[in-house]
C-alpha cells in the first residue's frame, strides 16, 4: 500500500505477486504484529492460506494483547494498547477484518462507529490526598526551560543519546511538571529510562500533545483486545486455512550469512559465554555488516518436549517478532505476589533474539532491552470488584456511572501520592463478553 495526500493510492488492490503460490510462510509469534503479517500475506500478497505457519509457544493467541478469565485466578489483562487515529496500517487492515460481534461489518466499522458516538476523554487525570482531584486543570506546567530541554532532546542526533538516562536532558524542570507526570504514565518511562527511546516517543506520538492533558487524542475498543482485537483476526486467519501451530517454542532461526568473506556458517550453540564470544569476534571482523547477505536456513522448535527443526527454501519466507513485553511474566493472586527473581534472566523469545543476533552483529542486541530487570520491570493488576463500597469512590473520581457501557476513566488516573505513581484505569464495561454485569473490571 502506498501513502499520500488523498485516497488515489489507498484504495487500489494490489496486483498478485508472481510465484505466490509456490511460496510458505513461517511466522513466530502471534502478537498483534504477527497476525497483520500473516493478514496482509492473505489479503494483498494473496497467499494461500495453507501455506501460512505462524508458531506459538503459548496455547492461546495474543502476546501482550490478552484478557482471559483463568480458573481460580479471575480476569487478568496484562496491559493495553492505546491506539489513535494514526495507526494507518492497523486501520487498513481492520477495514478488512470481520466483527466477531456482527460479521456483516467490519472491526473498524465497529471501533469507528463506538468511538465517534462515545467519544474518549477522561474528567480526572491524576489524583492526590488519597482521591481529591489533581488538580492539573489541564495544564502542562513548563516552564521555558523545561520547553528548552524538551526541545534539546528532540534535535540531539540518535548517535549521542547511546547508553544515555533521560536524566542527562531532564532536570526538576520537567521532571516535577505535569508534562512529565502525563507523559512517564502514559507511555510507563522511568527517570533513568534511554533517552533515545524516550526521543523516538515524542517522534512518534508529537500528535498527541494537544490531547494528552486529557486522553482526547486516544481511542478503546469496546472489549479487552484480546476479545476485540486479536480473536477477529484468529477466526479471519483460520477461515482462510491458515495454520496455528500452537504450545509449538521457537528456540532459533540458523542463517547462512555470507558477503565480502565468503559463507560464514550459521551458529548453533546456546551457552552465553559462547554466544558472547561469537559476537565479539563478530564485530571484530566486520562491526557494521548491515549489508552482508543472510538467509534463514532452519528454523529450530520444541513441540511437546521434542525438538525438531523446519529446513527451509529459497521460496519461504519468515517473519519474527523477537523480544516480547510481557515475557517471562507471571501471575499471582489476592492472597499471593507474583513470582519476581531478579537474578533470572528474561529467556523465551530474548533467547531466541540473542541466539539469532550471536550470528551477526546488525541482527542488534538484545540485552540492552531485557540484560537489567530491575530496570526495566513492571507491574501491573486486574481487579474484579464486586463491592458495593467501592463503585462510589470510583464515581466520586471519574464523574461517571461506570456501569453504563460508555467511557468511564477515559485512560488512566494517576495517584501523584504514590511512591511508585501507581495508575489505575476503568474502560468501558464490561471489558468481558461473558463478565457479570455487576461486576466491574479495573
Amino acid at each position: 500500500m502506498y501513502y499520500s495526500s488523498g485516497n488515489y493510492e489507498a484504495f487500489a488492490r494490489p496486483k498478485k505477486p508472481a510465484g505466490i503460490d509456490h511460496k510458505s510462510a513461517y511466522i513466530i509469534g502471534t502478537g498483534l504484529g504477527a497476525l497483520a503479517a500473516a493478514c496482509y500475506l492473505v489479503r494483498d500478497a494473496q497467499m494461500p492460506g495453507n501455506h501460512i505457519h505462524i508458531l506459538e509457544k503459548d496455547p492461546v493467541a495474543g502476546g501482550a494483547c490478552d484478557g482471559a478469565d483463568i480458573p481460580g485466578v479471575g480476569y487478568v489483562m496484562r496491559g493495553g494498547r492505546e491506539m489513535d487515529n494514526h495507526f494507518e496500517v492497523m486501520w487498513d487492515l481492520f477495514r478488512s477484518i470481520p466483527s466477531i460481534e456482527d460479521p456483516d461489518i467490519t472491526v473498524l466499522d465497529e471501533y469507528y462507529w463506538l468511538n465517534k458516538e462515545d467519544p474518549n476523554y477522561s474528567l480526572c487525570r491524576s489524583t492526590k490526598n488519597r482521591g481529591q482531584d489533581g488538580g492539573t486543570d489541564g495544564k502542562f506546567g513548563l516552564s521555558d526551560k523545561a520547553a528548552t530541554e524538551i526541545m534539546d532532546l528532540f534535535f540531539t542526533p540518535d548517535e549521542e543519546l547511546a547508553n544515555r538516562p533521560i536524566t542527562d536532558f531532564f532536570d526538576d524542570e520537567v521532571l516535577n511538571s505535569n508534562f512529565w507526570m502525563y507523559w512517564r504514565t502514559m507511555f510507563a518511562f522511568e527517570n533513568w529510562h534511554s533517552a533515545l527511546e524516550m526521543k523516538l516517543y515524542i517522534r512518534r506520538y508529537i500528535h498527541h500533545i494537544a490531547g494528552l492533558p486529557d486522553f482526547s487524542a486516544l481511542r478503546f475498543t469496546r472489549y479487552n483486545q484480546y476479545e476485540s482485537m486479536i480473536l477477529p483476526m484468529q477466526r479471519y486467519l483460520e477461515a482462510h486455512g491458515v495454520q496455528f501451530h500452537f504450545d509449538t517454542k521457537v528456540e532459533n532461526v540458523v542463517f547462512e550469512v555470507g558477503g565480502g568473506e565468503g559463507p560464514r556458517r550459521a551458529v548453533t550453540g546456546t551457552g552465553q559465554d559462547t554466544i558472547q564470544r561469537i559476537q565479539q569476534a563478530a564485530f571484530a571482523r566486520n562491526p557494521y555488516s548491515t549489508n552482508t547477505k543472510k538467509v534463514a536456513r532452519r528454523i529450530t522448535v520444541t513441540h511437546a518436549g521434542e525438538v525438531s527443526n523446519i529446513d527451509l527454501t529459497e521460496d519461504d519466507l519468515v517473519f519474527i517478532t523477537n523480544g516480547g513485553c510481557v515475557e517471562n511474566s507471571t501471575i499471582g493472586a489476592q492472597d499471593k505476589p507474583a513470582a519476581w527473581d531478579p537474578t533470572i534472566r528474561p529467556g523465551g523469545g530474548w533467547d531466541m533474539w540473542r541466539r539469532i543476533a550471536a550470528q551477526d552483529p546488525s541482527f542488534g542486541h538484545p540485552d540492552k532491552f531485557c540484560g537489567d530487570p530491575e530496570k526495566s520491570n513492571w507491574m501491573s493488576a486486574t481487579v474484579t470488584t464486586l463491592d458495593g463500597e467501592i463503585v462510589p469512590y470510583i464515581q466520586k473520581i471519574c464523574h461517571r456511572d461506570p456501569f453504563t457501557g460508555h467511557v468511564v476513566t477515559g485512560g488512566i488516573v494517576t495517584c501523584e501520592d504514590s511512591g511508585w505513581l501507581m495508575s489505575w484505569t476503568i474502560n468501558r464495561q464490561q471489558q468481558f463478553r461473558d463478565q457479570p454485569k455487576d461486576q466491574l473490571c479495573v
